[in-house]
């Protein structure tokens, strides 16, 4: 047995029908919305991204070009040679001023070991606080890869110059024990032949006596 629906009824029940889908309707357009202000936020990011990444490329293909590796290579190198020639010259005149005083018994240690230590720190320090290029997409400037090889370089002359001085003082230090040795051999030969001369002329002494 069927029954009919009142017209107002089905009108009212299809009016709320359209406004679920009106309302379902206008919720997925927001969502579409949201997506594409979402999609167009990232593919904006990914422009700048891709824009600095080129610029990276380009700017990591010129650090490694020929002309760039020598800059470097020569103006680090020619930093720390000066600047370790500067500062021994002054270690020399401080030791020449003081005498035998600290300054003139350790001039060889001091034209090396400052310079060891102050060159690895600011290496060490250089690399330390230098940006991740991973994160930023940032490379170190030209300055500072200068400043950095010359510090490295610094530090390895002063290393050097540390070497050298200690083999030249262990060396010295082998050169004397064998001079010390030798001296006291000849003593021991010097006071053996003045026993036996003073035992001869004492004989001879004794001899004249008797004559």
């Amino acid at each position: 047995m069927s029954t009919t629906k009142d017209p107002l009824e089905r009108a009212k029940q299809t009016l709320e029908k359209l406004h679920h889908q009106n309302t379902e309707l206008a919720a997925r357009l927001k969502e579409q919305s949201d997506l594409e202000a979402h999609y167009d936020k990232l593919h904006e990011q990914y422009k700048k991204t891709d824009s600095r990444l080129g610029k990276m490329l380009l700017r990591v293909g010129d650090k490694h070009s020929a002309v760039h590796r020598i800059a470097v290579d020569l103006g680090g190198g020619s930093v720390a040679q000066v600047s370790t020639e500067l500062i021994n010259w002054g270690v020399r005149a401080l030791g020449a001023w003081s005498g035998d005083g600290f300054w003139a018994q350790n001039v060889d240690l001091l034209q090396g070991g400052p310079h060891f230590f102050m060159g690895l720190g600011a290496y060490i320090l250089e690399m330390a606080t230098r940006k991740d290029p991973t994160e930023n997409l940032e490379l170190p400037s030209t300055s500072r890869e200068v400043l950095s090889e010359a510090a490295k370089i610094f530090s390895q002359l002063g290393l050097n110059n540390v070497v050298r001085a200690l083999r030249v003082r262990w060396e010295d230090g082998k050169r004397l024990q064998t001079d010390a040795k030798a001296l006291a051999g000849m003593q021991a030969e010097y006071q053996k032949l003045f026993t036996q001369y003073k035992a001869l002329r004492d004989e001879l002494e004794q001899a004249k006596k008797k004559g």
